[in-house]
């Protein structure tokens, strides 16, 4: 059989293959797109959590500055109850108001910090029903990618095996141009010439429509091993059976 009509066969394998594993494809590609989303509402939660831990340490520290400073204060009222002299007292007095008015800045520093958490758990809330929606979309896309392995993993070994078979009858330089085409263009890899104006022998690659000179014809119409790619879009050309009978009757 000559060799185009082996790639012919082969590209015919060749689609129906990658028309069943496109169908995979696309729920991977789906399930892919929907985990990177829940990636992501992950990684915010988790960068909340880390913001709220960080206002609680906040808190704790400030908590054990006024631990700090009432101890302070209260050692002050001693002194103040026990002042003997009148600059004394005014020097206790005087402190113990400068030692309030720092304790009470940083009583408004706890509340700053209070309020920031709570804006932090209302959004830790909204987030976890996102990730709710979410998951339950990400688990609808990981059914539906296991249902398109199971429905069509049969016909794709059975293609796998016929692929295989038709593969090995062909030579290694032309199948791997086959296989490169194949790869670029999705299993699209051959292309029909295509006849413009039989009386002024004018072709063109039935792909991207570039025309082609006539001996490009007339090589490929005599049942040439050498491959012909398009120069264009490099798909392996040939001639269908319906032109070449109709030149065998004129």
């Amino acid at each position: 059989m000559p060799l185009i009509e082996d790639l012919l066969e082969l590209n015919l394998v060749e689609r129906q293959l990658r028309g069943l594993q496109s169908r995979v494809h696309s729920a991977e590609t789906y399930a892919r797109a929907q985990q990177r989303q829940m990636d992501e509402l992950a990684q915010r939660k988790e960068e909340l959590g880390t913001r709220r831990k960080q206002r609680q340490v906040a808190i704790h520290g400030h908590e054990t500055d006024i631990g700090s400073i009432d101890e302070r204060l209260e050692k002050l009222r001693n002194d103040l109850n026990t002042a003997s002299t009148t600059k004394q007292y005014s020097t206790v007095l005087e402190e113990m108001n400068t030692i309030k008015a720092t304790r009470g800045g940083t009583d408004d520093l706890i509340l700053g910090e209070m309020t920031e958490i709570e804006t932090i758990d209302t959004d830790m809330a909204t987030l976890d029903g996102e990730i709710a929606e979410r998951q339950t979309v990400l688990d609808s896309a990981h059914r539906e990618l296991e249902e398109r392995k199971q429905a069509v993993s049969e016909r794709v070994a059975e293609l796998q095996a016929d692929r295989d078979v038709k593969a090995a009858v062909i030579p290694a330089s032309a199948l791997d141009t086959y296989d490169r085409c194949a790869d670029d263009f999705d299993g699209d890899a051959m292309a029909a010439i295509e006849e413009i104006d039989k009386r002024r022998r004018e072709y063109c690659c039935g792909s991207c429509n570039l025309n082609l000179p006539f001996n490009i014809v007339v090589q490929l119409m005599s049942n040439s091993t050498q491959l012909t790619q398009c120069e264009n879009c490099l798909r392996i050309l040939y001639v269908t059976p319906e032109m070449k009978a109709e030149t065998v009757t004129k």
